[in-house]
């Protein structure tokens, strides 16, 4: 009985302070469960064929449509610090397993931001959506822009969070991860929260080889994105700097804020900022107090 306790009273310990040390983010997810487990918000979830995948989507509410597209080797579950806010707001929230990921197929074909955006298009024809407002973080910021040069008329807005127009924007660090396969707890971290499984190995070696040849937006293809853009970058980004004021200036209607501090999970670390320039860039009001 006395190990079991001290066991138990370790893991205890060490969740507290895990808990205290990612706070605000853990905050969030503490408010985002609640909201899960108390919300009357409206839940659909679906999935539809796409080529040789099935992409599953949960929608939230009703409203205007705005979708939200997760990075490369996560799942929808980024989105807990915004969905609460936003499912409130009176739009409805589109929310998609990126192929590979969560809950939806991975195929047998190589990925591309061409590929992945025309999955996305694939939701939007099931749910009847023909313009949405499209909030990206990283691979599915790059989704996003893919989305709006080739199907300009399903776009009205983009947020883009830590994305890049080609693999030179990426600092030579993450040049060189994007080169090696994961280790140790490395691992079991994207194993666990790609909800990848045993499908991990196979979704990693596509995805680090979609970031060392991916994207290939030119600058005529950002001239031709007349969506309004807004680009946020962490100071610390994976993303340089000057390759996303690059991209801000070649965009016809692009502005880009820089979070101080940031690295390229910003969407968690940095939730407050990042819901702020979101309600204000596109108009939906924030109904908590970020507190400094």
């Amino acid at each position: 009985m006395k190990p079991f306790l001290i066991t138990s009273g370790v893991v205890l310990a060490m969740s507290l302070l895990a808990f205290v040390l990612l706070m605000p983010a853990s905050g969030n997810f503490v408010r985002y469960l609640w909201w899960r487990a108390m919300s009357a918000a409206i839940v659909v979830r679906g999935s539809v064929r796409s080529g040789d995948a099935d992409i599953h989507y949960v929608k939230y509410g009703s409203g205007l449509p705005l979708l939200l597209l997760h990075g490369g080797l996560s799942h929808r579950l980024s989105w807990f610090s915004q969905l609460p806010w936003l499912a409130a707001s009176g739009r409805e929230v589109i929310v998609v397993d990126t192929r590979g990921h969560g809950e939806s197929g991975l195929g047998d074909t190589e990925l591309s931001y061409r590929l992945l955006a025309s999955d996305v298009v694939h939701v939007l024809n099931q749910l009847g959506i023909q313009h949405t407002d499209v909030i990206g973080w990283s691979d599915g910021a790059n989704t996003a822009l893919l989305l709006a040069r080739y199907w300009p008329e399903r776009v009205c807005r983009i947020v883009a969070i830590s994305g890049n127009s080609d693999p030179s924007g990426l600092t030579s660090e993450a040049r060189a991860d994007s080169s090696t396969h994961s280790t140790g707890l490395t691992y079991w971290w994207y194993r666990w929260w790609t909800r990848a499984g045993e499908r991990i190995d196979e979704l990693e070696r596509r995805i680090k080889h979609l970031w060392r040849n991916n994207p290939s937006l030119q600058a005529h293809d950002l001239g031709a994105i007349e969506a309004p853009t807004l680009l946020i970058v962490g100071e610390h980004d994976v993303i340089t700097s000057e390759h996303a004021q690059q991209m801000a200036d070649l965009l016809p209607h692009g502005t880009l804020e820089v979070i101080p501090a940031g690295g390229h999970a910003t969407l968690i670390t940095h939730a407050c900022q990042i819901d702020m320039l979101i309600g204000k860039f596109l108009g939906i009001p924030i109904d908590y107090l970020c507190k400094k």
